[in-house]
């Protein structure tokens, strides 16, 4: 039987990379080669990528960084080369800065390596069990996305309604103008004619 039932255009390999916690940092490997030929350790620093499952200690990727991994999380990527630490490259709304958690809470999810709003509510059903309560976090957490998300829709369209409002006033004001030059302009032939 078929891993895979569907076709082969929809199989999409970085499919769920928008879930993990991904972070580079610089890193140390030893140089074999320098090693030998120095007759000592020889070390050289080199970009890590660490990648993981939030709510998952268990799942983690951490390795000298790749070309692909570059390409693949372009934004942590370029917060690492800005110098942002690892803890903070993942982007979203820190849970920190969440007035819905406790410090206690903040610092229990850090462990499982949950560090954003967004990755709490997008976290898995199996990491749901490892902690009291996070099945009711994760769930708040849908919801007050859910909410901003709805409040940032509003905050658009109110925005561009302000917009064409400005911009209709303009037009009026460049027609009020227009009409008086023509009403001056017409003034002018007259009194010649």
């Amino acid at each position: 039987m078929d891993m895979f039932d569907g076709d082969v255009d929809d199989f999409k390999p970085d499919a769920g990379d928008e879930k993990l916690t991904v972070g580079f940092y610089m890193g140390i490997i030893k140089d074999d080669g320098a090693t030998i030929e120095q007759g000592r350790p020889i070390f050289k620093d080199v970009e890590y990528c660490r990648k993981h499952t939030p709510g998952d200690n268990t799942n983690v990727v951490d390795q000298p960084a790749t070309e692909r991994d570059r390409q693949r999380f372009p934004k942590q990527y370029a917060r690492f080369r800005q110098g942002i630490e690892e803890t903070a490259q993942t982007g979203g709304t820190p849970l920190s800065e969440w007035t819905l958690l406790s410090r206690a809470q903040v610092a229990e999810l850090h462990y499982l390596n949950i560090r954003t709003v967004e990755q709490l509510a997008g976290v898995s059903d199996a990491a749901k069990l490892k902690m009291h309560g996070l099945i009711s976090l994760s769930r708040n957490a849908q919801t007050w996305l859910a909410k901003t998300q709805s409040a940032a829709e509003a905050a658009k369209q109110a925005k561009l309604i302000e917009d064409l409002q400005n911009e209709t006033e303009s037009l009026k004001k460049a027609v009020r103008d227009l009409m008086e030059r023509n009403d001056k302009l017409a003034e002018k032939v007259g009194a010649v004619v």
